[in-house]
């Protein structure tokens, strides 16, 4: 049975389970109700799920479908199909039996069908979540952190990160590419510290490894929230970087977010500086010949990288604080060289609808500036590959027809970095349904 028949399958369950229940009329409205204030479909009052939870276990699988289109811009317009499976199991180990504050947790990751991101002309992946598709390579991806919290202050984590899954937690714009905004420089944002590979089509220019090898110890105050992170640099979705951690060189970033409410609303500051002892391609070469470049190589050593973010609420809701819609923005900076973006400027707006009865409802709207390192365009200039800084906007609405079961409509407008088209638009599609 194909990916695209057993998902439509998963649909016509889901479904089945409604109208069966509709068809119920003693005890029909009660039951759907609940059924749609689920967190997920097989999350039922006293379920197998609610079972495991009093042994610390939790379990989740979400189903990300796509269908998403160049309609104009691209030498080539095209439409691709495909997904994302999702399986996360969280684990608590004091409730399993081991000693207070151990949490474990893992992703599962496995890609289907196809995806636009290579047959456009934009640097930045339009797609982020199936952007790390390679050809005969990854088709799937596991991470696993170990956490242990020595207080409800402090607690360290070791593992392999998933990045995207990370920026999810982001408040306002969110991310990872499955529930708001599609293109990476909203759903993962430079971190700056990551090595170039530009022998890797899927990852075009790395300005964030979706995947890093390292650890984060965090500290939550009062006042502020301080997290310092020491990873190996490469994208750890390559093997050599578990068989041989750190042998290209050490990342390090500290990030510092401060609350703060104007008139009652929520809000947060982040600041961000990372810096990395890895040696990446010395942009200054590229305009070289080639018997020079390859002597030289990759000879430039050290990433250097600051951002500062902001997320304010312009609407809350009285019941959750955390629902509500507001402006978000991101400034980040960099060396220049080796990473080739030398700055970027992300802003918009998104949150929640607060309508009655929409409040699962999330959308945004945004606007995105990457300025590429004058280096690196006057380079490749000079072995006449004419490219420039990229930009764009993206726009979606995420309708919840349950908690659980999601359809989003999504629209991007892009100025993309190789200029033989001057703008390429796309439309979108995603549907999720979560386990």
């Amino acid at each position: 049975m194909s990916w695209r028949s057993l998902i439509a399958a998963a649909g016509a369950g889901v479904a089945v389970i409604l109208v069966a229940t509709m068809g119920a009329p003693a005890l029909a409205e009660d039951a759907l109700v609940s059924l749609a204030k689920q967190k997920s479909l097989t999350d039922t009052p006293d379920g197998p799920k609610d079972q495991l939870r009093k042994f610390g276990i939790d379990v989740d699988v979400w189903i990300t479908q796509f269908e998403q289109g160049v309609t104009s811009g691209a030498i080539k317009r095209t439409a691709r199909y495909g997904g994302i499976m999702d399986a996360f199991l969280h684990v608590d180990g004091e409730k399993l039996g081991f000693w207070k504050g151990l949490k474990f947790n893992a992703q599962y990751e496995h890609y289907f069908g196809r995806n636009v991101n290579r047959q456009d002309l934009a640097l930045l992946p339009v797609n982020v979540a199936q952007a790390f598709i390679e050809r005969d390579g990854y088709h799937s991806a596991l991470s696993m952190t170990l956490t242990q919290e020595f207080s409800e202050q402090f607690s360290i984590t070791i593992g392999k990160f998933n990045m995207l899954t990370l920026a999810a937690q982001t408040p306002l714009v969110g991310g990872g590419g499955i529930e708001t905004f599609m293109n990476r420089s909203f759903a993962l944002p430079s971190t700056g510290i990551g090595v170039s590979s530009p022998e890797s089509v899927a990852d075009r220019l790395i300005v964030a490894p979706p995947y890093l090898l390292g650890g984060v110890g965090a500290l939550k105050t009062k006042y502020f929230d301080l997290k310092v992170m020491v990873a190996d640099p490469r994208n750890a979705q390559q093997p050599r970087v578990i068989q041989r951690p750190f042998e290209r060189g050490v990342g390090a970033g500290l990030m510092l977010t401060v609350p703060f409410e104007i008139g009652g609303l929520h809000g947060f500051h982040t600041v961000r500086a990372a810096y990395s002892s890895a040696r990446g391609f010395d942009l200054e070469d590229i305009g070289e010949s080639q018997r020079i470049a390859r002597l030289r190589g990759i000879t430039k050593k050290g990433y250097r990288f600051v951002s500062y973010a902001v997320q304010q609420y312009l609407m809350q809701s009285a019941d959750d604080p955390k629902v509500g819609w507001g402006v978000f923005s991101l400034a980040t900076l960099s060396d220049g060289n080796p990473n080739p973006v030398k700055w970027s400027v992300v802003a918009g707006l998104a949150g929640n609808n607060l309508m009655t009865g929409r409040e699962d409802d999330r959308w945004g709207v945004g606007y995105y500036h990457y300025r590429l390192s004058p280096l690196l365009l006057s380079g490749l200039a000079m072995r006449r590959i004419y490219r420039r800084s990229e930009s764009g906007v993206e726009a979606f609405y995420n309708f919840a027809v349950t908690r659980w079961f999601r359809l989003s409509g999504d629209v991007q407008i892009i100025d993309p970095w190789n200029p033989v088209r001057t703008r390429a638009s796309y439309l979108g599609l995603r549907l999720q349904t979560k386990f």
